[in-house]
């Protein structure tokens, strides 16, 4: 019979050989995915880690998105304003000119006319649309937020805000917090910057000056002529101011995502780090476990030739 002793051996010689083949399988399989495990019972702690970043992932890249089509956005805003700017400018320079003592009633209508255009240019441009959204309404994005009214069949140019007033707003931060947050708005209501003629016709903005300086102009009265040089000067700083705003909006936007972009970098680095094997390393345990099953089935073909000539010798 075989002895004791040798039995314990022949059955750790075979329980190192199941071992050798199934490292040699779990190395094999990780050099053809190139990943460390395929499930979580493969590496708990790992794959949770995995998990855990890709969260994180997602998360960053919409607010990526979301940073990203603010800016635009506000970009389009500020471009918008700085050609209003423009012509706020050229009304203020007209009413300069026409405030003059030489100007008779046919030069101040042929002003107002120019006037009028250059009203209508500021609605159009009041109006604009970015996408499918127009940009100055409020949440309101789907109706032109300025109407500029019909002379025949109402008092004329007066612009009316169709807009509402609420705001829609994008997130720099990963907290629900406002101010952790930094939560920037990306609508505006157009009337609380540019005005609303009907509602609002005193006030010292764009298009209440505007009605005021074409009637002045139409009615020879240089009292009103006059008061429009300062009224545009105001109504000019307003939207001046809110570009500049903006501006500093975009750059905050475009510095966010420049930010999150790298911490993306970073967090794509740290998942290949955890979920992806070292193929040279894996390669050589690979090479080492053939080498350790070569060994064992040497070794059990010599258990078999023991027990064979034990039985039959």
């Amino acid at each position: 019979m075989i002895r004791v002793t040798g039995l314990m051996t022949d059955r750790s010689l075979m329980a190192n050989h199941d071992r050798a083949t199934e490292n040699l399988y779990e190395s094999e399989k990780q050099v053809s995915s190139g990943l460390r495990a395929d499930t979580p019972g493969d590496a708990p702690e790992a794959m949770s880690e995995v998990l855990r970043v890709n969260r994180s992932l997602a998360v960053t890249g919409q607010i990526i998105q979301n940073a990203r089509e603010g800016a635009t956005r506000i970009a389009l805003m500020e471009s918008i304003l700085t050609q209003i700017d423009n012509i706020m400018i050229r009304a203020k320079g007209l009413a300069i000119r026409q405030a003059n003592g030489t100007m008779d009633s046919q030069d101040r209508r042929i002003a107002a006319e120019e006037a009028e255009r250059l009203l209508e240019q500021t609605v159009a441009l009041a109006n604009t649309r970015g996408g499918e959204q127009y940009l100055f309404g409020g949440t309101n994005i789907s109706v032109p937020p300025f109407l500029l009214s019909d002379p025949q069949k109402e008092e004329p140019f007066i612009v009316s805000y169709q807009g509402n007033h609420k705001s829609s707003t994008i997130q720099q931060g990963f907290t629900p917090s406002f101010r952790q947050a930094g939560l920037l708005k990306t609508t505006m209501a157009g009337d609380t910057l540019l005005g609303d003629s009907k509602r609002a016709p005193n006030a010292n903005l764009a298009f209440p000056a505007f009605r005021r300086f074409i009637l002045g102009l139409k009615n020879n009265d240089d009292k009103a002529i006059q008061a429009a040089i300062g009224e545009f000067d105001l109504a000019l700083r307003k939207v001046s101011e809110r570009s500049a705003v903006l501006g500093t909006y975009e750059r905050a936007l475009r510095s966010t995502i420049s930010r999150l972009e790298k911490y993306r970098t970073d967090l794509k680095v740290l998942r290949s780090q955890t979920e992806d094997v070292d193929i040279p390393r894996a390669a050589s345990r690979m090479a080492l476990s053939q080498n350790l099953l070569e060994v064992s089935a040497k070794a059990s073909r010599n258990i078999l030739q023991n027990v064979q000539n034990v039985l039959f010798h």
